[in-house]
């Protein structure tokens, strides 16, 4: 196999921006049979750039399991700038969890690609990586190091009973601390 910093880990979520995440999320929930999703929000991050302006974007996500993969629908709810807003509604992003955020962005500057966002949430780096400027990949990558979050949705899937497309948050994290 070809190695590069990015096949240790894999992508491990399909991210969309949406309109009406309500919406989104029980249309995916019919349609795929994906869940159960856990909404967050409304959400800011400690700090944002978009193309190195500053910027203050309220969101909120929706999180759930659909096989292995993870989906985030991402509703902006304000006029805050962000990388969303140059692609419109629909597949976004992939997410990849990578062991060092300062060695996997140096990667990708040296083969050509800009980070269109960067933040800061938990006190941790994001990137959204700009690989859309290109004709072959067509959306951008998510590139952090790894978070709990996962757990979460993963954990959140072992106990659904699927008749929801929805599951409060504290009833996954008690089920964490049970286990």
């Amino acid at each position: 196999m070809y190695e590069t910093i990015f096949n240790k880990w894999g992508p491990d979520q399909l991210s969309y921006t949406v309109k009406d995440i309500d919406a989104a999320v029980q249309e995916f929930y019919e349609l795929f049979g994906a869940g159960p999703f856990l909404k967050m929000g409304p959400l800011h991050y400690e700090s944002c750039t978009v193309r190195g302006e500053e910027a203050d974007p309220e969101i909120v996500i929706a999180l759930g399991m659909w096989g292995p993969m993870q989906v985030e629908f991402v509703q902006k709810t304000n006029d805050e700038a962000m990388l969303f807003d140059e692609n419109g509604y629909g597949f976004n992003h992939v997410n990849v969890i990578v062991d060092n955020y300062d060695e996997a962005i140096a990667y990708l500057k040296e083969h050509g690609y800009e980070v269109g966002q960067e933040m800061h949430s938990s006190g941790k780096p994001i990137a959204y990586v700009d690989t859309m400027c290109g004709e072959n990949i067509g959306h951008h990558i998510e590139i952090h190091e790894y978070n709990p979050v996962i757990d979460m949705t993963k954990k959140a899937r072992e106990i659904w009973d699927g008749k929801s497309p929805w599951m409060d948050l504290q009833t996954v994290i008690a089920a964490m601390k049970e286990s």
